[in-house]
């Protein structure tokens, strides 16, 4: 994120500072040069932390509940037990208690898609049981959407303008991008692990296509990474390796996928707006054009032909496959990096973002996958201030303590085997690029679907399903705007 590079140019500076005072006066200029430098780094309004200093909530216990031990990961008693990253949380975590004297409760929700029932029964009671809720974006969006949560604009310390929060994520998503409610951004690090990438096997790649990771790496900065050219380098790949004459696992594939998920993250990462805004900061269909059929066709085209191996659900089978050496690419999210299998993997892997859809569309795109965990403040809150205070905290802290450690233990350093200043370029484009579309999670009646609907299918039938599940669609946007505005 901007929040490495900008870290190792403020230490660069720092260091040069430190050399040219140790020789004296000779750099003088030089030193006056980096120290103005460093100053207006630091002064940079959307880094700089302003939360009112002796803000004091004398010890109030806050109740957080969360699912599955993503948001903070060690009891507030424990020390981190040798990995960074929770100890990174218990650090952020801690530091908000000790600045604003709260303490914290957790409510840990396993399986996850419990926590909506109990979010819903507790607010239907008028009880203020939570005040902190941290869910799956798909579980909890219906709760977002009947007004269940107290808007952005309603917690007063919150500033959007900062980059610890991912205000482009948090507008795309609600339904009034005027008027958010949920909070997404460095306070988890579960916003990068969710981000949408590309994986590439470098052997395969040198072998099969005859280009070295430098070369796909020149590819993607110099603004070429395109779905022709992800098909060039894709077709005709397959090979029938076992020589049983079927097309299974054991064979050589261009791409492992899952299924229609893989699919809806390449269609959302294509650079495409599927909805636009009217005057009122309201969604507005604008998914059926010639851009979006013809985005259908160049990905049927590869991921429905024998270049791909299309796994059938079971997610392990995909990332074994890839670690295996037996597949050039692999669509996913940045997490799979930290994961055994490829960490294990005995080929070196490259990461890039997901191919545009042609060189007219200005920089990648990297969608934000369903299963993200979004934080939200319930309606019955009795003090939306101090929330809002102990939020910004959070955010804060997650964005000094917690996403350099995780960026850098659990991508950069576990994948980087190459030029480690140009694949944490790419990496970092990646992850500034992340995003989402409003239907990508607003499903309306189904339309969101539209993509997964054709790779099921296996034919481009983007036309007849736009043109039969529209007028369901418009009703329902039509539907959640009217509640919207009922909510305000």
């Amino acid at each position: 994120m901007k929040r490495i590079l900008s870290s190792v140019l403020l230490l660069s500076m720092l260091a040069a500072v430190t050399a040219s005072c140790a020789k004296g006066d000779t750099d003088d200029a030089q030193t006056t040069d980096t120290q103005a430098a460093v100053e207006t780094e630091a002064a940079d309004p959307a880094k700089t932390f302003e939360l009112e200093e002796g803000l004091d909530y004398n010890e109030t216990t806050l109740v957080v509940l969360t699912a599955e031990g993503i948001v903070h990961g060690i009891d507030s008693s424990e020390e981190g037990g040798g990995n960074v990253i929770k100890q990174a949380v218990y650090d952020q975590f801690r530091a908000t208690e000790e600045r604003l004297n709260v303490k914290f409760e957790y409510i840990d929700v396993n399986p996850f898609a419990q926590l909506s029932g109990l979010v819903s029964q507790s607010i239907n009671a008028q009880s203020d049981d939570y005040q902190l809720v941290f869910g799956v974006a798909s579980n909890i969006i219906g709760l977002v959407n009947e007004g269940y949560f107290l808007s952005v604009n309603e917690l007063p310390h919150v500033n959007l303008d900062k980059v610890w929060w991912n205000r482009g994520y948090i507008e795309s998503v609600s339904i009034n991008s005027d008027n958010p409610y949920i909070l997404f951004g460095d306070i988890s690090y579960n916003m990068i692990e969710r981000t949408c990438a590309m994986f590439f096997n470098k052997r395969m790649m040198e072998e099969l296509n005859d280009l070295t990771d430098t070369d796909i790496y020149d590819i993607v900065l110099n603004g070429e990474w395109t779905l022709d050219k992800f098909t060039e380098l894709a077709v005709g790949i397959y090979r029938d390796d076992n020589g049983n004459t079927q097309n299974d696992i054991d064979d050589i594939h261009a791409v492992t996928i899952s299924g229609a998920r893989e699919f809806e993250f390449m269609a959302f990462s294509a650079g495409l707006r599927y909805t636009d805004r009217d005057e009122d900061g309201y969604p507005v269909l604008n998914l059926y054009t010639d851009s979006a059929i013809t985005l259908t066709d160049k990905l049927l085209s590869v991921l429905r032909s024998e270049d791909t191996y299309l796994e059938g659900g079971n997610n392990n089978y995909a990332d074994l496959k890839f670690a295996g050496g037996k597949a050039l690419f692999m669509p996913s999210r940045l997490f799979l990096a930290g994961w055994g299998s490829l960490r294990e993997m005995s080929d070196d892997f490259g990461i890039i973002p997901m191919p545009k859809l042609d060189e007219t569309v200005d920089g990648y795109y990297s969608t934000v996958g369903n299963a993200v965990e979004w934080g939200v403040v319930p309606v019955t809150v009795a003090d939306p201030t101090m929330i809002s205070a102990v939020a910004e905290s959070l955010a804060y802290e997650g964005y000094e303590r917690l996403t350099p450690v995780y960026y850098e233990n659990s991508l950069k350093l576990k994948y980087t085997r190459g030029d480690a200043d140009t694949e944490s370029r790419i990496l970092d484009l990646i992850t500034q690029s992340a995003r989402t579309d409003f239907i990508y999670l607003n499903k309306l009646g189904g339309i969101g679907n539209i993509f997964a609907t054709a790779f099921n299918t296996n034919q481009n039938n983007f036309s007849s399903t736009y043109a039969a599940m529209e007028p369901a669609a418009l009703q329902t946007l039509a539907d959640m705007i009217e509640a919207d505005m009922e909510n305000q």
